[in-house]
């Protein structure tokens, strides 16, 4: 009874978890893990969630260096959908986690992949601004000295 309880407990962790889509070395010591999208995700969100994905990365690249190993810093996105204002308009999202090594806390940001700027996708200078003001300025690696 109790091994079956145990299998039961244990697979439902493990269907629980996002599935890794892609894992990525931005620089040394800086890693980005694209979570695929949930099967239930609509297919013209997943679109520009992945039209996305090569904008985010590039930013990443231009905001970040190498980081030594103490400050190591793994940052996952995900899809996500977000309804917006009383018509319940939805618009792609991308949900972004970054925690750096030995570090207890992790830095979340939600980003809508629409700009009301350009009535249309996110560009990379609005993508390098959230990804900066969101989460590497509060994830900046205090180094022991």
């Amino acid at each position: 009874m109790f091994a079956a309880l145990a299998l039961l407990l244990f697979s439902w962790n493990v269907w629980s978890q996002d599935k890794i889509d892609r894992e990525i070395e931005i620089h040394k010591n800086v890693k980005l893990i694209e979570l695929a999208s949930a099967p239930d995700t609509p297919s013209d969100m997943t679109k520009q969630y992945m039209g996305f994905l090569p904008i985010f990365e590039e930013a990443l690249k231009e905001n970040t260096s190498d980081q030594p190993d103490e400050c190591s810093l793994t940052l996952r996105v995900t899809c996500g959908i977000r309804e917006i204002g009383s018509a319940k308009v939805q618009r792609p999202m991308a949900r972004v986690t970054a925690f750096r090594r030995n570090s207890r806390q992790e830095y979340l940001g939600t980003f809508i992949l629409y700009s009301y700027v350009t009535s249309g996708p996110v560009n990379k200078e609005e993508t390098a601004q959230f990804l900066k003001k969101q989460i590497l300025e509060p994830a900046e690696c205090h180094k022991a000295e």
